[in-house]
C-alpha cells in the first residue's frame, strides 16, 4: 500500500506492507518485535515509530510484517469537529495541521464529528486529502446531526474520505452537486460556464467522489449520483452479493433488486438508507454510543482545539479589520472635508496621509495573511496607491 505523509509542508511517499493500522512490527528475518505506532514522520527513507520497548525508533517498513491491533497504541480517541459551512482557508489549514498532529500521538482512532451543509469544493478536496494521508491511524466519521442535519455537498465528500462512517438517527448524507456562487445568486456549473466547460467541472467532481467511495469499498455509482441528477443507480444481486451500480454495468446474470436512484433525482440518503446501501457502517445516537459499539466504551476522548481556536482567531481578525477600516474611512473623509474648506495645512495633510498609508498598508497585509477576510484585495491596493499618489502630490507643493 502507498501512503503519503506530510512533514513540514512536504509530502513523502511511504510504502507499507499492509493497509492495516501499524501497531505491531515483526522483523522478517530477525527475532525483533516492536509494539507501537507509526507517527507519520519520515527521516530519509526510514519511518519513525513510537514503541513501548524502546521509545521512538527508525525502521525500514520493507523489513517488517505489520499487524493491526491496539497493542502499543495510546488509550484515547482523538476528536476533530467540522461544523457549519466549509468556507475558510484558515480553518482548512487548521484541520490539515490538526489531523497530522493527532495521528502522531498514536490514538486508537481519529473521530471526525461532522455537521455541515457543505461549502467550497477546493477546501473540501484539501480536507479529504489530509484524511487520506493518514493511513497510520483509522479515521471514523460521525455525522452527528445538529443545525445542518447531516453531511451535505462538500461534507459528504469528507465523510466518504474516512475509513468508516456512522450516522445519528434523522441525519442524511448526499446532495453533493457542484455549484457556482456569484455575487447575487447560486447557479449550476453549466449555467455559469456553459455546457462544455460546466460538464468538465461536474465530471471531475463526480470522479473525485467516486474514487473516495471506492477507496473505502463503497459504491462509486452512489457517490456520483449524489453529485449528478442524471445518474441512475440500481441494486443488483451477483453471486450472492449485493452491488449498487449504474444500469450500463449490469450483467446478464445479475438479478435486479430495485432502482435506488432515478434520473432527475439528486441522491440524498437518510441514515438507515445509507447503511442499507453500504455507504454508512451504522446508525448510533451519540459518539459515546458509537465508541461502545467500536469496543472503546471507556476510552477517554480528547478534542483537538486547533479548529475552534482558528475560528476564534479569524473572527477576532475580521473584527479588527472592520474596526480599523471604518476608522480609516472616517479619517479619509475628515481629511477631504478639511481640504475642501481650505483649513488643512501642508504639514498637517502630510502627517494625516502618512497615517492613512500606514494603516491602509496594514489592512492590505492583513488581507494577504488572511485571504478569507470578506474584502476585495484589489480595492485595497487601489486605495493605498491612490493615497500614496496624493501624498506625493502634496509633498511636491511649494
Amino acid at each position: 500500500m502507498k501512503q503519503w505523509i506530510k512533514t513540514s509542508g512536504v509530502l513523502f511517499l511511504l510504502v507499507l506492507l499492509s493497509s492495516a493500522v501499524a501497531d505491531t512490527f515483526k522483523h522478517k528475518s530477525k527475532d525483533i518485535v516492536h509494539h507501537g505506532y507509526a507517527t507519520g514522520q519520515m527521516n530519509n527513507s526510514m519511518n519513525i515509530v513510537e514503541t513501548q520497548e524502546k521509545g521512538q525508533i527508525e525502521i525500514n517498513p520493507a523489513e517488517y510484517e505489520i499487524e493491526s491491533n491496539p497493542t502499543g497504541r495510546n488509550s484515547f480517541i482523538s476528536l476533530l469537529s467540522i461544523r457549519g459551512g466549509i468556507e475558510l482557508e484558515h480553518e482548512t489549514n487548521a484541520f490539515e495541521e490538526a489531523i497530522i498532529e493527532e495521528a502522531a500521538k498514536g490514538p486508537l482512532l481519529i473521530l471526525i464529528e461532522i455537521d455541515t451543509p457543505g461549502g467550497r469544493v477546493d477546501l473540501a478536496k484539501r480536507i479529504c486529502a489530509a484524511i487520506n494521508e493518514i493511513k497510520c491511524c483509522q479515521t471514523v466519521a460521525f455525522i452527528k446531526g445538529g443545525k445542518s442535519g447531516g453531511a451535505f455537498s462538500a461534507g459528504a465528500a469528507i465523510s466518504l474520505a474516512c475509513d468508516k462512517i456512522y450516522m445519528a438517527p434523522a441525519t442524511s448524507i448526499g446532495a453533493a452537486t457542484m455549484i457556482s456562487v456569484g455575487e447575487s445568486q447560486v447557479t449550476d456549473m453549466k449555467e455559469s460556464y456553459g455546457e462544455v466547460v460546466g460538464e468538465k467541472y461536474n465530471s471531475a467532481w463526480r470522479t473525485f467522489l467516486a474514487s473516495l467511495a471506492q477507496e473505502n469499498n463503497r459504491s462509486g455509482a452512489l457517490a456520483k449520483a449524489m453529485a449528478d441528477q442524471d445518474i441512475v443507480v440500481v441494486e443488483v444481486e451477483r453471486k450472492g452479493k449485493t452491488f449498487f451500480i449504474e444500469p450500463k454495468e449490469k450483467r446478464s446474470t445479475d438479478t435486479l433488486v430495485r432502482t435506488v436512484c432515478r434520473k432527475g433525482e439528486l441522491l440524498t440518503l437518510a441514515a438507515d438508507d445509507a447503511v442499507g446501501c453500504n455507504i454508512a457502517d451504522g446508525v448510533t445516537d451519540s459518539k459515546q454510543t458509537l465508541l461502545v459499539e467500536l469496543g472503546h466504551g471507556n476510552t477517554p476522548i480528547r478534542e483537538n482545539k486547533n479548529l475552534a481556536e482558528a475560528k476564534d482567531e479569524f473572527e477576532k481578525v475580521v473584527r479588527k479589520f472592520n474596526k480599523l477600516n471604518e476608522r480609516l474611512d472616517l479619517k479619509f473623509k475628515e481629511l477631504s472635508a478639511k481640504a475642501k474648506r481650505g483649513s488643512l495645512t501642508q504639514s498637517r495633510a502630510l502627517r494625516d496621509y502618512e497615517v492613512i498609508i500606514k494603516n491602509g498598508t496594514y489592512l492590505l497585509n492583513l488581507k494577504r495573511s488572511y485571504p478569507d477576510i470578506p474584502y476585495d484585495e484589489h480595492t485595497l491596493i487601489l486605495f493605498v496607491n491612490s493615497v500614496k499618489a496624493e501624498y506625493a502630490s502634496i509633498k511636491a507643493m511649494r
